[in-house]
């Protein structure tokens, strides 16, 4: 018995352009849609923390490790930013009040206050900061150089990202370690 197709055989001219266009109609009515024509954008990746009432992120580059504020061991003779010396896993690290070097109040020790452990060539560090906000990631084209730059420590800062209404500083590290008033720790 032969198969018959699902099909009929075309007679004439007129029903080979009706079949055209109910296969042109079928194929319209079931393919997949085009992909969307997407801008793709650039992020920028950091860790966001708080001093005071200001938003910062800094590159991942320079953090080694985020911790709870450890045990110190006070410096004599060492400006009072400089908090004192930690022992973190048999290795000795001085740690540095971020807010007090800056020019503000010592930070309070609080549950929230966390430690950024930072490593830029020879030197390691513990920066005190009042909170950590995790990874933040940012559209690199908002990103606006003038963030920050009224503020009286904008030296340490590469402008930055607006957020919902709050404003996220870039807070260069590099600037910090190689300031000599941040390597002077003797009063």
């Amino acid at each position: 018995m032969a198969s018959q197709s699902l099909i009929s055989q075309p007679k004439n001219t007129q029903q080979i352009i009706r079949l055209l266009q109910q296969m042109e109609e079928y194929s319209r009515n079931n393919a997949a849609p085009l992909p969307l024509n997407e801008e793709v954008r650039t992020l920028w990746s950091g860790i966001g923390f708080r001093i005071a009432q200001h938003h910062f992120v800094v590159s991942m580059e320079f953090v080694r490790e985020i911790m709870k504020y450890p045990s110190v061991s006070q410096v004599p003779g060492s400006k009072e930013w400089v908090r004192g010396i930690a022992n973190v896993r048999g290795n000795l690290l001085p740690i540095f009040d971020l807010q007090g070097f800056l020019g503000k109040v010592l930070t309070p020790v609080k549950r929230e206050t966390r430690v950024l452990s930072i490593a830029r060539d020879k030197l390691s560090a513990g920066l005190i900061v009042d909170e950590i906000y995790g990874m933040k990631y940012f559209d690199q084209s908002l990103f606006d150089a003038h963030i920050g730059r009224d503020m009286k420590w904008s030296d340490f800062f590469s402008g930055g990202y607006e957020v919902d209404g709050k404003n996220w500083m870039v807070f260069n590290m590099q600037q910090l370690v190689e300031s000599r008033d941040f390597l002077n720790v003797a009063s």
